[in-house]
């Protein structure tokens, strides 16, 4: 529907990397608005406090979370994917690589 292509046809490595790169600072601008915006009395009080239950830096921290802190922070993750949208192969690299960063942010 969004324009991503499912065909034999792959992308080329190049692709594959200036699309990465859109995507994460896509994401990474988005996110740090609606990560800020979660950090206000407001939001810190009625959604963000819950990721926050957790003391020590531990991956586990990144997916634990308020039900619409999932919803809200999942937008800048498909954003990227949606404005420039490329290979199948491309966004499935992309949420492993999501992940992955999200993980490590939160390793400490």
């Amino acid at each position: 529907m969004i324009g991503i292509r499912t065909s034999l046809s792959l992308p080329s490595l190049w692709e594959i990397i200036v699309q990465l790169g859109v995507y994460f600072i896509i994401e990474d601008y988005t996110n740090y608005w609606i990560h800020r915006f979660l950090h206000c009395k407001w939001g810190y009080e009625k959604i963000h406090k819950v990721h926050h239950e957790y003391t020590a830096p531990v991956g586990f921290a990144a997916p634990y979370e308020h039900w619409v802190e999932i919803l809200i922070l999942g937008i800048p993750s498909f954003l990227g994917p949606a404005i420039t949208p490329g290979h199948m192969i491309t966004f499935w690299l992309w949420i492993g690589l999501r992940q992955i960063e999200a993980i490590e942010t939160h390793s400490g």
